[in-house]
Formats: C-alpha cells, sequence, structure tokens
C-alpha cells in the first residue's frame, strides 16, 4: 500500500511511503480510499496544520510509515469504501464520505454510529474538531446522489462558503456597503459569492488575476470584478469588508492604503498565495481581522438551529449552487500517484485552472 507524506516546512517536498496494512483489529474498519478530491483548500489545511491541527488527523507514525517528525499527511475530502469490517454495524461494501489521508486504504476504529454515519475515535484523533472526526454513509443522504464527481470538490468548501455569508450578515456586515473576496475565482470564494448574491445583501465584488476575470465574471456570482493590478480602480468611498481567501499580505496593504478607514473588517479565510502566508499581517489598529475557523461557526449554528435544522438551510443554498456548477466546472478523473504529484504540483504553483476540479484513486 502507498501514502503520501509531506515535509511541514517545504511542501514541495513529498515523499511516497509503502506501508503494510497487516491483520485488521477487533472493533476496526478497513477502508478503501477513492475518488478523493485535491484544491487549493488542501494547501490552507498544510498552512495551518500546527495551529489547528490538520497534521494530527491522520497519524504518520502509523504502520510505521516515519519516525520523522517534520513530516506529516495532508488531509483530503472524497469517498471510502468499506473493504473489511470488525465492528457489528457496518458491513462491508458501505460507502461513505469525509476526510482521508492521501493513501489506498485506511483503517478506522468507529465510534457513535447512527443511521447517518459514525466518528472515527482513534486516539490520535481524539483532540480534533467533530468535522474532521466524522463520516456520511452516501446512501443514507440523498444529496449525494447528486453530481457525484462534483461533491468531493464543492461540498466542503461550500459549507465553509455557507458559514462566511451567515457570520457576515449576523455581524450586519461590520458597516459595510459592499463586499470585496480576494482571489475570488477559487471554490471557496465561488461558494461564498453565490450564497452572498442569493440573499442580496450587499454588493458582491471579485478581486482576481488578470488571467481569471473572464472566468469570474461569467459566473454570474459577482457585481464587479477587477484584477489584481486595478485595485485603485474601485471606489475608495465604499466601505468595505474584505474576505480574504489568498493570505497575500501585500494585496491586503494595497487594499488597506487605498480604502483607509472604510475598510471595515478583515476576514482571513483561505491561503491559496501560500508562500505568502507566513508573513506577518499588517498591524492597522483601524481594521479588525480574524481569521474564520468554519467549524466553530458550524457549531454555534447546530446549536441555534439543530442538526436537522442546520442541514435543511445549508441545503437550501448547497443544492442550487450544485446544479450550477455543472456549467462552470469541468470534474477529471485519475488513478495513481504520478497523477496526484502532478496536480498537486500545480497547486502549489497557482497553475490549477478555476474551472477544473480533479478527483483521484491511488
Amino acid at each position: 500500500m502507498q501514502t503520501l507524506l509531506v515535509n511541514k516546512t517545504d511542501f514541495a517536498d513529498v515523499s511516497i511511503v509503502s506501508y503494510d496494512e497487516g491483520e485488521l483489529p477487533d472493533g476496526q474498519i478497513r477502508v478503501d480510499i477513492g475518488p478523493f478530491a485535491l484544491t487549493a483548500n488542501n494547501v490552507t489545511y498544510m498552512v495551518t496544520g500546527d495551529q489547528i491541527g490538520y497534521w494530527s488527523v491522520f497519524d504518520p507514525m502509523a504502520y510505521d510509515l516515519t519516525k520523522d517528525k517534520a513530516q506529516g499527511r495532508m488531509p483530503v475530502w472524497g469517498y471510502g469504501v468499506v473493504r473489511d469490517s470488525n465492528y457489528p454495524g457496518i458491513e462491508v461494501g458501505r460507502k461513505m464520505y469525509g476526510f482521508f489521508p492521501i493513501a489506498k486504504s485506511m483503517d478506522m476504529q468507529p465510534g457513535r454510529l447512527s443511521d447517518h454515519g459514525f466518528t472515527d475515535i482513534a486516539a490520535h484523533r481524539s483532540g480534533l474538531h467533530g468535522l474532521y472526526s466524522g463520516y456520511s454513509f452516501t446512501d443514507a443522504d440523498p444529496s449525494y446522489a447528486k453530481h457525484v464527481d462534483l461533491q468531493p470538490v464543492l461540498r466542503p468548501l461550500f459549507t465553509t462558503s455557507y458559514l462566511i455569508d451567515d457570520f457576515l450578515a449576523d455581524e450586519d456586515f461590520f458597516g459595510a456597503e459592499q463586499v470585496v473576496l480576494l482571489s475570488a475565482s477559487s471554490k471557496t470564494a465561488l461558494g461564498t459569492a453565490y450564497c452572498l448574491k442569493a440573499s442580496g445583501s450587499r454588493p458582491v465584488v471579485g478581486l482576481t488575476s488578470a488571467g481569471n476575470k473572464a472566468f469570474v465574471e461569467g459566473t454570474g456570482f459577482y457585481n464587479e470584478t477587477f484584477d489584481y493590478d486595478s485595485i485603485t480602480d474601485m471606489n475608495p468611498d465604499v466601505k468595505t469588508v474584505v474576505v480574504d481567501m489568498s493570505g497575500n499580505m501585500g494585496v491586503i496593504r494595497t487594499l488597506e492604503d487605498h480604502f483607509e478607514e472604510n475598510l471595515t473588517y478583515i476576514c482571513r479565510v483561505g491561503m491559496s498565495h501560500w508562500q505568502e502566508a507566513a508573513k506577518v499581517p499588517p498591524k492597522r489598529t483601524a481594521t479588525p481581522t480574524a481569521f474564520f475557523f468554519a467549524p466553530d461557526r458550524a457549531k454555534k449554528r447546530i446549536a441555534d438551529w439543530g442538526q436537522a435544522g442546520f442541514a435543511e438551510n445549508l441545503g437550501r443554498r448547497w443544492m442550487p449552487f450544485l446544479d450550477s456548477a455543472k456549467d462552470w466546472m469541468h470534474v477529471e478523473n485519475a488513478q495513481g500517484i504520478e497523477a496526484v504529484l502532478e496536480n498537486y504540483k500545480a497547486l502549489l504553483n497557482g497553475q490549477s485552472g478555476p474551472d477544473k476540479g480533479y478527483l483521484f484513486t491511488l
């Protein structure tokens, strides 16, 4: 069996490690992984891996993969199928959706089993947010039957998009008259723009590279679109909240200089410009800045609305967005580690097209 290990301080330094599955212990299941998606969101997971705990989701010491704590296993969203089961209640052949490592297979220790799914209660995952330990049975949720290939690419990102919209609306957009989304062609930004425009609370402005501007405009999710070289063309007198998917501190500084006191809040979400992400953010006391952690917002809304209410509210936006994606996104399926590495390199170098999604199986 194979899995991918990444150097935590140099994401371009990867290695493919073989492992022996061994005997399946009692109380566990063995899952064949795939297909899974690779997006810029996975780079954000690595940048914030130590702060939020993404490097702990899958133990690199498992199967004696490595004794080098400088290496980690990047998590991805995708499907899995039970190949072997020593856990009563989960049968061979059951399909699930959730967080997986880039690997051929994975042993899991189920707990909190319900009709809809279960939680992996392996010891090394005990401190993680429940969102990253939960697995959904796809046959228990009819929404998984729709646009099957688009689901792993967009579903986890759209949940974040929906929660950003909900958060901003709850805060009355921090007094802003418009919302500017950085890295507007990213999938999380597209979902956020869709939700914002659907609610109609504030105009939505996209900020993207010149090469992606036509694609962003073609989605119809933004009221206006600018490229990074035309920031000063925006009206500086409009009170503005920024949602930053890029992590590019140079762009943030330019926006602060341009809008000055009319920049009311910076919501930091993603780090698609990951080389910039480690730099110290600009110190401007006039502009409140905070990193948005979607699981905490989800926890609040589940407490407010209940699990069923949260799922219903999310689905009201998710399903139309998913339907729209078939018109602007093409998903390619590939097999083998070489295909994964090729796409991974393109992600790190910012060369992955915004109109494409990628699914892989080792």
